[in-house]
């Protein structure tokens, strides 16, 4: 199986079936992801205690490439140590903004985004999960990838009086 054939596979298959769809009912932890270019809108839940991640579920109005790329986060980021989590969401990141990425074996299926690299609009929409999650565990309630891949608060919308 090549490359893409094992991208293509992983993403239709989490895109028709997302892992940890849903919205916890007790969360510690709540944020919003938004690619405003792509349309996407994401929401994630996590529920933490003793600094493991140990319930993790998503909302989305979204591409097939944001609902695999964070169906394939939820299934990296369980039962791991707050201090894994982040090392992971960098290693991710890094991974698909980087000029020169090296492929993290812990990523698992994720790696397979990869292959996207060439396409800068389609990296903001895969870095979104990743991003948000990040930034929800830097206490960040919303997260963009509209101006950097690897997440800012959104950009304030002006209000006319």
């Amino acid at each position: 199986m090549t490359v893409a054939d094992a991208y293509r596979e992983i993403v239709l298959a989490h895109a028709r079936a997302p892992h940890h769809l849903g919205r916890l009912a007790h969360a510690s932890v709540r944020a919003e992801g938004l690619n405003a270019l792509c349309g996407d809108r994401l929401a994630i839940d996590l529920l933490i205690r003793d600094d493991t991640i140990v319930d993790f579920g998503f909302e989305a109005e979204a591409s097939a490439l944001t609902l695999a790329a964070t169906s394939v986060m939820g299934d990296l980021i369980l039962d791991r140590s707050l201090d894994e989590v982040r090392r992971l969401g960098e290693s991710a990141l890094e991974q698909m903004t980087a000029a020169t990425p090296g492929l993290d074996p812990a990523l698992g299926d994720f790696r397979h985004f990869e292959s996207i690299r060439g396409y800068p609009n389609r990296i903001k929409t895969v870095t979104l999960p990743w991003a948000t999650l990040l930034g929800a565990l830097a206490g960040r309630e919303r997260t963009s990838t509209d101006i950097d891949p690897r997440g800012a608060p959104p950009p304030e919308r002006s209000r006319k009086p």
